[in-house]
């Protein structure tokens, strides 16, 4: 019991949650200055992150990549067009849900309109941009493709050890201070009096999510079941233990030998279901495609800037769906390479970025859930497409 309760005071989700209270209810009792050096430091931490975030995106896409033990080409081709077209879906899912959930998210302006002063921080850098977040994404995406195909054994090496080191820099550096990164931005939306009025709005965001999550996914069971209601059961008394894995663990690969268990019953297919889970682990992420659009939309409705455009939305979406093979394992890892995706392309804040942190974080359980949950549906379904094209491939043989 003991042992328990000190893992959970020592998680990342206990301690953002602490400091989330603490900004809350007594930051505006703070020295002016002690705000403003606070909010400085998250700012600077954020331009770290921001200046780091090349070398991050490029090494995980490229160790991604060249993850996919398989040396069949076109099953990595396949494979890879099947999860960008899973994400693209469920994003957009998210896009239209979010219109009709996000009605209780105008009232934002009200509140400012109260606000008698603004926070500034105390200090502010700018770190010189090397190498664009894009040229990083595409050229990851580019040479993780050719060494796939080409493989080389000096070349893995060199991209497990990337992998490592980015690794390590987040779980050791960036995780520990994500704490102090949430405070300064808290206080300064308790500052400008924008906080309680998010608290006070977010909850039926978490219920919309969390419905949606839930419908979709079950929908996949289904389509996966050709609609028959006892394999559906079925799918699912295998899937769950995994699923209450990621939530108890917030990990999709510590649920990972469940992930394979479950996938191996459902499909009858041992090879491939152990070939496709550990390949999708942490880059087919259905709880990630509906809750980050959702939560950044409602974000954008509660400071005032308009819902976007189907083109605009696409264009983010499509960096979005290409942006997530490059996520880290970690608690945030999901959106840290989203922030220069949210900022460029839906206009978000330092704020809302540091806002849109905390809020995944704090539902990384349910997300993971999802997302593990999610994976077992794609194994299915991926494993139904390699099966007719290999029976399609004999017959013209």
């Amino acid at each position: 019991m003991l042992k328990n309760i000190s893992k959970l005071m020592n998680s990342i989700i206990f301690k953002l949650l602490v400091t989330l209270l603490l900004g809350f209810f007594f930051g505006h009792l703070l020295p002016s200055s002690i705000q403003s050096i606070l909010y400085a430091i998250s700012l600077s931490l954020k331009e770290t992150l921001i200046f780091l975030l090349p070398v991050i995106i490029f090494s995980c896409i490229f160790s991604c990549l060249l993850s996919f033990k398989s040396d069949v080409f076109k099953f990595i081709i396949i494979l890879l067009v099947c999860i960008a077209l899973s994400g693209y879906i469920s994003t957009f899912i998210s896009y239209n849900v979010s219109k009709f959930a996000l009605s209780g998210f105008n009232n934002i302006q009200e509140a400012q309109g109260t606000v008698t002063g603004t926070l500034t921080p105390y200090w502010e850098f700018k770190f010189p941009t090397l190498i664009s977040n894009n040229f990083a994404l595409f050229s990851g995406f580019i040479a993780g493709l050719i060494f796939s195909k080409f493989r080389n054994h000096h070349v893995e090496v060199f991209a497990d050890k990337m992998r490592t080191f980015v690794t390590l820099f987040l779980n050791k550096v960036f995780v520990p201070v994500l704490p102090l990164f949430a405070l300064g931005f808290v206080i300064k939306l308790e500052s400008d009096g924008i906080l309680s009025v998010i608290i006070r709005s977010y909850f039926p965001l978490v219920v919309a999510i969390i419905l949606t999550e839930v419908l979709y996914i079950s929908l996949l069971y289904f389509i996966g079941a050709g609609f028959s209601p006892k394999k559906f059961l079925y799918f699912a008394k295998n899937v769950l233990p995994a699923g209450m894995m990621g939530f108890s663990t917030m990990s999709s690969m510590a649920a990972l030998p469940l992930t394979i268990r479950a996938a191996e019953k459902n499909t009858g297919q041992i090879d491939l279901s152990r070939t496709i889970a550990p390949a999708t682990v942490n880059v087919h992420l259905v709880g990630d495609s509906i809750a980050v659009p959702m939560i950044a939309l409602a974000i954008m409705a509660t400071f005032g800037l308009a819902f976007p455009d189907l083109s605009t939305f696409m264009i983010f979406a499509s960096y979005f769906v290409i942006a997530k093979f490059a996520v880290a394992g970690i608690p945030g890892g999901g959106i840290v390479v989203m922030i220069p995706i949210l900022e460029k392309y839906l206009g978000f804040s330092p704020e809302m970025s540091g806002l849109i942190t905390a809020i995944y974080i704090l539902l990384d359980p349910l997300n993971t859930t999802a997302n593990v949950l999610g994976n077992g549906a794609f194994a299915i379904l991926t494993t139904k497409i390699f099966k007719k094209k290999n029976k399609t491939s004999t017959q013209a043989a």
